[in-house]
């Protein structure tokens, strides 16, 4: 009896043994698995935070970019207008120069009448004197 319950025992304990065995390789496992799982998530953690800084960062570079944006706008539309202005400024001065260019024609135009008017009343003048000189010489010889 003692024999047979000897070898069942000891079938027992290598039976239980083998499953503590097992049971333990498989709680190793478990505990090996979980770490790795425990580093992939703090990696996760960490590239999420990574994320995190580059999506405020982001957002701060749109922010800067608009308000640049609304600047260059402003630039922009004061350039135009003082373009504006230069553009009208000129054509005034244009049309002023272009007026006194006229003006000034006119005066040429004027001034040419009254010296022909002039040199026509001169040599009519002088015509009259060489002809008065002329019978003044032909009656003293």
């Amino acid at each position: 009896g003692y024999k047979a319950s000897k070898e069942e025992t000891e079938a027992l304990y290598k039976e239980t043994k083998a499953g503590l065995d097992s049971y333990s390789k498989d709680l190793q496992e478990l505990r090996t698995s979980a770490q790795g799982s425990l580093k992939e998530i703090g990696e996760l953690k960490a590239h999420n935070q990574e994320l995190e800084v580059n999506l405020s960062q982001l957002e701060s570079e749109k922010i800067r970019l608009e308000a640049q944006r609304g600047q260059d706008r402003d630039e922009f539309d004061r350039e135009r207008k003082c373009l504006e202005e230069e553009h009208a400024m000129l054509t005034e001065n244009h049309a002023t120069e272009l007026q006194n260019l006229e003006n000034e024609a006119k005066g040429y135009k004027a001034s040419k009448e009254e010296t022909e008017a002039l040199y026509k009343e001169t040599k009519a003048g002088l015509d009259s004197y060489s002809k008065d000189l002329q019978e003044l010489r032909t009656s003293a010889q």
